[in-house]
């Protein structure tokens, strides 16, 4: 329990979200030419709009919500999610295990295992996304670090398509506005200009539950308030032998949000202290994110170089309302030294007030090529990146008075990949990137896959492959005390590393397809805190734990109909604590997946979704949760121009206030095309 409340201290405001997809794809189809893209033989799943639209996805978490293996796991404030937010596990890897790329690069992002990637996916706008590719396990060879459990890639839609739409969306959880403006394809430049705003509504969830002898009882309210999006993407065509074109983006995004905590107690010489009173939050964060890009190919090279350059901007409050901790306990039969530790320890532990200033900024650069000669495609580039972080939680507090400390840190990789075909039937697909860091290295990460057709319809695929995170700088250099506990980082911690195989059957043959995959993954030097010897109320990271997961998934897809489509899919995951011989928290040990989906095929016509998610053995809080959704969307459309969209989330409403899940939720909306 130390753990989560250590973590749940690091944490910082989440937000919540929540709806699909199949294929089998190695070759990406692009607007101008069929390319190869990266080719990988790991398992993969790809969403494309096409599947959103008939979810009514409204944003990007919702447009995940049925990829095979990935669970968006949420939780109170004990939980490592704290307080509703999600985390983006694939396989059961910790969400800061996770590499997020929009259009090939990484966003700045708060950087602790509790807070990474807990509300990335709400900074994008689900008009701008062409589609979005999930890689399930290692692609450090690839990629580098954060990518040991897998890689969710989001690809923008390019200027120039000629769509213009507006749409709003009325919902029990959220009511969003959003706009693309795309004009037609003319010319050399194009230019796309995407909106959003979201106004989310407060939720509420009670609360009954005792952790370390206090007992906390009340209504939690996770977060409500409104989150604000725009986009520039401009693409300047040369219109030359080499195809090449130059596009740059920028983004802005901003939310405003608040946060309300049940009332906490404790019991000591008979009497109820109050902790925790009327305690709420206010957290604003600010992202900026620009990109340049060129591309170009020929007959042989597909070439990409980019740079980009992204900063986030935290700042967030507290208020605890509760009576003065002297005044409740000056008349207790205590001596005065004991008095004071009693009255210090508790104030410091729940805060009056208390604040905290972050700011995160990356700035990279990457260079790409695929050759293609004979039986070859090879892949090779370079990749530089540097991440600083400036805030309060890095320094030193003294009661309500902070400073502000920065660091930095520096990685540079070369890395390169051939998927031979060494016959008709048989390809190898070998991989490796040498990686050095100012604070770690240098690493060498080898991967392989190989791909055997049994025939035009089954392909039996072998992947073995490394992955690794880098330290953060928080896990490095933090020196943060808040609610009585003193959280050091360590600046000699090492790199976590994985190793993971998997071995998997693919096959599609007329209305029919699906997958098979078994895999086992280890993973050494797991950073998390230890306890001081000397002041249980103190930690330190170090790397100290092991962990494996291992497990079955499979997935389904038939054609019932030219009108009716069904998909399904099943994981068995086994995530174990190696070093403390228990189970990984948050973690389902079965998923069932299941859609129908229905498509008229006209133009005025109707489409839709109904797909489920059912849950049993999720591991959280030291007890087992077994439980079960099932959603409903329906789009009725007037030509090209308009279609109106009516759903619900959770039919049978099904609650559970210590995971968050909310019980059912309607929304509806009407988009316009022009």
């Amino acid at each position: 329990m130390n753990r989560l409340i250590i973590t749940s201290i690091l944490t910082l405001l989440p937000l919540s979200a929540e709806a699909q997809v199949y294929t089998l794809p190695s070759v990406t189809v692009t607007a101008e030419r069929e390319a190869l893209k990266e080719e990988t033989f790991q398992a993969h799943q790809v969403i494309t709009r096409k599947d959103m639209e008939k979810m009514g996805a409204s944003n990007v978490p919702e447009a995940l919500s049925m990829v095979l293996g990935l669970d968006m796991a949420s939780g109170s404030q004990d939980s490592r999610t704290v307080m509703g937010s999600r985390q983006l596990m694939i396989r059961g890897m910790n969400t800061n295990q996770t590499l997020v790329l929009v259009d090939g690069h990484r966003l700045a992002d708060e950087d602790t295992a509790a807070t990474q990637n807990m509300t990335l996916l709400d900074r994008i706008s689900l008009s701008e996304v062409e589609d979005i590719e999930v890689i399930r396990g290692p692609a450090g060879a690839r990629y580098g670090s954060g990518a040991m459990g897998g890689v969710i890639r989001i690809r923008t839609r390019k200027p120039g398509t000629g769509e213009n739409m507006g749409s709003f969306r009325l919902a029990s959880a959220e009511n969003t506005a959003y706009f693309r403006m795309d004009p037609m394809k003319e010319g050399r430049f194009h230019l796309a200009i995407d909106g959003r705003v979201t106004r989310e509504r407060a939720r509420t969830f009670d609360r009954d539950s005792i952790s370390r002898g206090i007992h906390y009882n009340g209504e939690d309210v996770p977060s409500d308030g409104v989150r604000r999006y725009a986009g520039l993407d401009g693409l300047y065509d040369f219109q030359n032998d080499v195809h090449g074109s130059l596009r740059l983006q920028a983004r802005y995004y901003e939310e405003d949000q608040t946060m309300r905590f049940s009332d906490a107690t404790m019991n000591y010489h008979g009497r109820q202290l109050v902790l925790q009173q009327g305690e709420r939050s206010r957290t604003s964060r600010k992202l900026w994110d620009t990109s340049l890009t060129y591309e170009g190919h020929t007959d042989r090279n597909d070439y990409t170089g980019q740079i980009y350059y992204s900063h986030l901007k935290k700042y967030g409050e507290t208020w605890n309302d509760r009576p003065d901790i002297g005044k409740q306990i000056e008349d207790l039969p205590l001596k005065p030294s004991m008095s004071a530790m009693l009255e210090n320890g508790l104030s410091s532990l729940f805060k009056s007030y208390d604040y905290d200033h972050a700011f995160y900024e990356r700035w990279g650069m990457e260079g790409r090529n695929i050759m293609t000669f004979r039986n070859h495609h090879v892949t090779f580039g370079g990749a530089w990146e540097k991440d600083i972080y400036t805030g309060t939680r890095l320094s030193l507090t003294d009661g309500s008075e902070k400073g502000e400390a920065g660091h930095e840190r520096k990685s540079g990789a070369l890395y390169g990949m051939d998927s031979w075909k060494l016959n008709p039937r048989l390809t190898l697909l070998p991989s490796l990137r040498f990686e050095k860091g100012d604070t770690y290295g240098p690493i060498f990460i080898p991967s392989a896959g190989l791909e055997f057709s049994v025939n035009p319809h089954i392909q039996l695929k072998v992947n073995y492959g490394k992955g690794f995170r880098a330290p953060s700088i928080s896990e490095m250099y933090i020196h943060y005390t808040h609610m009585g506990v003193m959280v050091d980082g360590n600046p000699k911690l090492n790199p976590e590393s994985s190793r993971n195989l998997d071995v998997g059957m693919e096959w599609q043959k007329g209305k029919n397809g699906g997958s098979l995959y078994w895999f086992d993954q280890k993973v050494k030097n797991l950073i998390d805190y230890q306890e001081s010897s000397f002041d249980r109320n103190r930690y330190l990271y170090v790397n100290r734990k092991r962990a494996e997961l291992k497990g079955v998934e499979g997935a389904f897809h038939h054609a019932i109909s030219d009108r009716w489509t069904m998909d399904g899919s099943y994981t068995y995951l086994d995530g174990r604590d190696i070093s403390g011989g228990s189970r990984l928290s948050n973690r389902s040990r079965h998923t069932w997946k299941a859609g129908l989906s229905y498509d008229g095929g006209n133009p005025y016509g109707v489409t839709g979704s109904l797909w489920s998610t059912f849950k049993k053995d999720f591991w959280f809080d030291e007890k087992d949760y077994t439980w079960n959704e099932l959603n409903l969307s329906l789009q009725k459309h007037w030509g090209k121009v308009y279609t109106l969209t009516l759903g619900l989330y959770n039919l049978a409403n099904r609650r559970i206030n210590g995971l968050y899940v909310s019980g059912r939720e309607w929304f509806t909306g009407l988009e316009y095309h022009w």
